[in-house]
């Protein structure tokens, strides 16, 4: 951030110079470059209240008092937490999965929804033992199959 207001500070100065342009008028013009460079819209958006999710002080505004978006609002707020455990889920089987395949082993999920890597052979017997069973991933509490995810193995209770 420094670094470009000082650069933009040093383009203001060349091109506000002229050899009849006193040191006065060279710093105004410098000074009022710098400011304009630091009233940026992306400030603007930073102090802007937040909402995400139906958490945030900015929710009140957002609903401007319509009693349906602030009952989804609640609703997502509710859901919250289990949506960032199923991103997260997500985010884990599509990235992991292949790394572990490489030396020889198989994230399975457990019953807590951690997960564990095992051995493939350690898998292929718990396989034969009834122990894991595939599962489909889905996503939105439930509603939906997330077709980015292969099937993932998962611990039967």
């Amino acid at each position: 951030m420094r670094s470009t207001l000082v650069l933009i500070m040093l383009i203001g100065l060349a091109l506000g110079y002229q050899p009849s342009t006193n040191r006065r008028n060279l710093l105004q013009q410098a000074l009022v470059g710098v400011f304009v460079a630091s009233s940026s819209p992306a400030e603007a958006v930073i102090s802007s209240k937040y909402c995400s999710a139906g958490v945030g002080e900015g929710c009140g505004d957002l609903s401007e008092g319509n009693e349906l978006i602030r009952s989804l609002q609640e609703k997502s707020a509710m859901n919250r937490e289990r949506y960032q455990q199923e991103a997260l889920d997500a985010y884990y089987m599509k990235n992991y999965p292949d790394f572990f395949s490489v030396v020889g082993k198989t994230l399975v999920k457990k019953t807590d929804g951690t997960f564990v890597a095992l051995a493939d052979s350690e898998v292929e017997k718990l396989k034969q033992d009834g122990k894991v069973t595939f599962e489909i991933p889905r996503t939105k509490g439930g509603k939906l199959v997330d077709v980015t995810q292969k099937p993932n193995l998962v611990f039967k209770e």
